[in-house]
């Protein structure tokens, strides 16, 4: 008998190896999301470092909103759901968050390679998060929850970085924009320059009216409202953002240019400057009642009866996908290394130190406090601030060599934040070597100057010098502005001689920068 219990006791022992135990299976779909996540922060840690970084210069405001949002988040899926949200330690592969997180991945990268804009990478970044979350989550909840993602996405990187990121090229577009819409109606006195300088005189801010402002809270109003009325994001819903956009785009050009017929034409600037608010809000309040009556026409948001989180046990999951996972893994894996690749820089902006005519007395100075914060945020960008003594001509003069468009700050917002008026802004030849921008300044008592300098190319075109980033040549620069003490003429043949000797100096220094790499 006792033998006849050992037989029926005695169960054979498995030939599995106890790699493929199904302890060890549930480890390994345990330690994919790890891999997953871990591969992703990876493919974005330059985009997770400014995030953090800037996180301190948002303003109270904006962090009240983020608190805000998640606190209505919680609140809101709590209270719409007869159970929380699910949370699974596996992912699902689902093709809306797997196209949304590899694609947000895919074009950072892109940009980074074409024009590094770091508040459209952090934007991807987080859009690409939530993509990695709905990979992770219940379907029904991280569809619903899309605008909301959308919403940090706008908020979290458009601090006050944000308009020295695109303000610039924003406002310059802007006023050739209106130009070219003046001179259908044939108002042909007006250039783009002159547009600007009535920008400046108008806001009394040292940010110009871009427009950037009013297209992020256009685009927040249309999310915010996706939300709230739980509309479902289509092909409909896409249709009605583009509309939004052009809508928001053409108001602010609209406005610019009622702004200079209204200054210019009728010559009447006191009405100018009273309506140039109010013509803003306007536009904006418009445009967001006309998406809002389009977004009527978006149908609301269906859950599925049935939740995509598979209740199959999690050896099965990765039984039924035993490449598709190890494969998405090894994709962001493969984008985080051309991620880090991007980010390695052929050479350091390091430009020989300019040595001036020893007819052009000179002597350092420091940057003022507003310099010194604005450059502070380019750690590679090298200043030099002087005072100079050329013959008759008298004034300032600061360089900034950099190899970053976003470097440059407009040195007209400059002297308007100094509280010193622009009068006139012109474009001039002053050599064969120099296009200039000439600046008449405090009602003609002053004049001042700049250009952008490369080894091979001069220009004062702002876009220009954005431009040879796209194209990747030229790839350092120098920005030259010269203040003068009095009101000068650009023909001035002293002023002539200076600007060659400044302009050579420059070219010698960029060129000995060159021959030592």
């Amino acid at each position: 008998m006792s033998s006849g219990i050992m037989q029926r006791t005695n169960i054979p022992t498995s030939d599995l190896p106890d790699a493929v135990s199904p302890t060890s299976a549930v480890n390994l779909v345990l330690l994919a999301p790890f891999l997953l996540a871990l591969a992703w922060f990876w493919a974005n840690i330059s985009a997770v470092k400014w995030l953090l970084s800037s996180f301190v210069e948002i303003p109270t405001l904006y962090k009240i909103v983020i608190g805000f949002l998640i606190v209505a988040l919680v609140v809101r899926s709590i209270g719409n759901s007869d159970r929380p949200p699910g949370f699974l330690p596996n992912f699902v592969l689902r093709r809306d968050p797997l196209l949304l997180m590899l694609g947000a991945g895919i074009c950072s990268i892109a940009l980074q390679y074409i024009i590094d804009i770091k508040q459209v990478t952090v934007l991807l970044f987080i859009l690409g998060t939530y993509g990695l979350c709905g990979l992770l989550v219940e379907q029904n909840f991280w569809q619903k929850n899309l605008p909301v993602a959308g919403l940090l996405a706008c908020i979290l990187p458009f601090n006050s970085q944000f308009n020295s990121g695109l303000g610039l090229p924003a406002r310059v577009l802007t006023a050739q924009v209106v130009e070219q819409l003046l001179s259908m109606l044939h108002v042909g006195a007006i250039s783009s320059y002159d547009i600007i300088v009535l920008e400046n005189g108008i806001a009394h801010v040292d940010v110009p009216c871009s427009g950037i402002k009013t297209l992020l809270v256009g685009t927040l109003f249309l999310l915010a409202a996706t939300w709230l009325e739980g509309r479902k994001l289509s092909l409909r819903w896409v249709a009605v953002a583009a509309a939004n956009l052009l809508m928001l785009v053409s108001a602010n050009t609209a406005r610019v240019a009622v702004l200079v017929l209204v200054y210019e034409v009728f010559e009447q600037p006191k009405i100018a400057e009273i309506i140039h608010v109010p013509l803003g809000i306007v536009g904006l309040v418009c445009a967001c009642f006309v998406t809002w009556l389009m977004l009527q026409r978006v149908p609301k948001f269906q859950p599925k009866k049935t939740s995509s989180i598979s209740t199959k046990p999690n050896s099965e999951i990765l039984e039924n996908h035993p490449l598709a996972k190890p494969g998405i893994i090894a994709a962001v894996t493969v984008l985080a290394v051309m991620a880090q690749l991007s980010h390695v820089e052929t050479s350091k902006m390091a430009i020989a130190p300019l040595r001036l005519p020893e007819y052009i007395k000179s002597e350092s100075i420091p940057l003022n406090a507003s310099e010194q914060k604005f450059f502070g945020n380019y750690p590679d960008t090298q200043t030099q601030k002087i005072t100079f003594v050329a013959g008759n001509l008298r004034g300032s003069m600061l360089t900034v060599a950099s190899a970053s468009w976003q470097t440059y700050h407009a040195p007209e917002l400059c002297f308007v934040a100094s509280g010193i008026p622009v009068t006139r802004i012109e474009k001039k030849q002053l050599t064969p070597s120099v296009t200039a921008r000439w600046l008449s300044l405090k009602d003609n008592q002053l004049s001042a100057v700049y250009w952008l300098q490369s080894a091979q190319l001069t220009t004062d075109n702002f876009l220009s010098r954005i431009g040879s980033d796209l194209t990747h040549k030229n790839h350092n620069w120098v920005l030259v502005s010269i203040l003068f003490n009095s009101s000068l003429q650009a023909e001035n043949h002293e002023l002539k001689e200076f600007a060659g000797n400044v302009y050579d100096t420059v070219k010698q220094s960029l060129q000995g920068e060159m021959n030592e790499n």
